[in-house]
């Protein structure tokens, strides 16, 4: 016989069947002319009982990232967790993101969004999530950094400031990707910064190990290898 769910768990699942609907109203509208109203519209309830789960649209805009941001977390620790050498960690973290990055990418301008939210926004909730969330991030990937000099296979670098730079870099790439029309293969465009990166950082031993490989990607890049979008087939 089935189990009947409890109390708590209809309410997370209320919860996230709010979540998600509100993703699609947010991505088609943005969020400053989406309404609780159309919220509580297209899952044909009454807008009170929106508020029985979140004080205002912004707290349900923050509920959105959180939502995001704890599914893509919980995907990078499991990366961490199921790789050992410090190779191919940083191979499953980038793996990790370019997965997350090319199943929200239909809705890649309300990520933007976020970021934009989180900067003009009265409250500094916003902006402290993301904080927090990029420096757990920062943490994953100064880790690694470390590891790789441990092996002798890195340069010494300051891990953190790499980590962060990282960050940034990546963050960037994506951005870019949304402006270029989703032309070309995220994943590519990842594998090339990982090259142009790591040639730069690779003591002599992992060099020799590498080199044809880097030397290949280097010279071919990424906007001229063959890509068709999912959209496309």
């Amino acid at each position: 016989m089935a189990r009947t769910k409890s109390a708590p768990e209809n309410r997370e699942a209320k919860r996230v069947l709010i979540v998600e609907t509100a993703i699609g109203i947010f991505a088609s509208k943005g969020y400053h002319a989406a309404k609780m109203q159309d919220i509580a519209d297209a899952l044909s309830i009454a807008k009170g009982t929106l508020y029985e789960y979140y004080t205002d649209k912004e707290d349900l805009f923050l509920g959105v990232y959180d939502y995001w941001m704890d599914l893509y977390e919980a995907s990078m620790m499991r990366a961490m967790e199921d790789h050992f050498d410090p190779v191919s960690k940083a191979d499953a973290l980038i793996d990790t993101t370019v997965e997350f990055y090319e199943k929200h990418a239909k809705y890649a301008p309300l990520l933007l969004e976020f970021w934009a939210h989180a900067l003009r926004s009265t409250s500094d909730s916003f902006l402290i999530r993301i904080r927090d969330m990029k420096k757990r991030l920062s943490q994953l990937g100064s880790e690694v950094a470390t590891q790789m000099q441990a092996l002798k296979l890195f340069r010494n670098v300051d891990s953190e400031s790499f980590a962060v730079l990282e960050l940034g870099i990546s963050d960037g790439i994506f951005l870019q990707w949304v402006i270029d029309g989703q032309s070309y293969s995220l994943r590519e465009a990842y594998k090339f910064r990982q090259s142009v990166i790591g040639s730069g950082l690779m003591t002599d031993t992992l060099r020799k190990l590498v080199a044809a490989k880097v030397e290949k990607k280097l010279r071919l890049g990424f906007l001229h290898t063959s890509f068709v979008r999912k959209e496309d087939t």
